[in-house]
């Protein structure tokens, strides 16, 4: 199983509470109810962010650069399925080029924003006591 992690950040033009609310109700359904099947996804995971004052204070302690509005977890069965669905498949390169239009258009800065594929390692699962 392999993640595709989308570290987002929202347009500069709109709300972080505008970010959340498209991301939630629309984003998911521009690309069509088969979308998930057609890039062989198997979990869609949407991490908001909380209020910018809430994190404002673990920025200052970390000395990091802005927050993140949002992180998506999209789980693959591999690498390889990525490659298959997003990249060689037809209908996988139309759903995600609607993905990518809805984002770019109505609310994520592309330009800030960070993409990447990587392997899950669970180092605590469960309560330490």
């Amino acid at each position: 199983m392999v993640k595709l992690v989308c570290c987002l950040r929202r347009r500069p033009d709109i709300t972080r509470e505008e970010f959340a609310k498209h991301w939630r109700e629309k984003h998911i359904h521009c690309a069509g109810r088969d979308a998930a099947k057609v890039l062989g996804i198997r979990r869609y995971v949407q991490l908001h962010a909380l209020p910018e004052a809430v994190n404002r204070e673990l920025q200052a302690v970390r000395h990091g650069e802005d927050d993140f509005d949002g992180v998506a977890e999209v789980w693959l069965d591999d690498a390889d399925a990525y490659d298959r669905y997003w990249r060689k498949s037809p209908e996988g390169a139309k759903a995600l080029q609607a993905f990518v239009d809805d984002e770019r258009n109505h609310f994520v800065d592309l330009s800030r924003t960070v993409f990447f594929l990587a392997e899950e390692n669970v180092v605590i699962d469960g309560p330490t006591s």
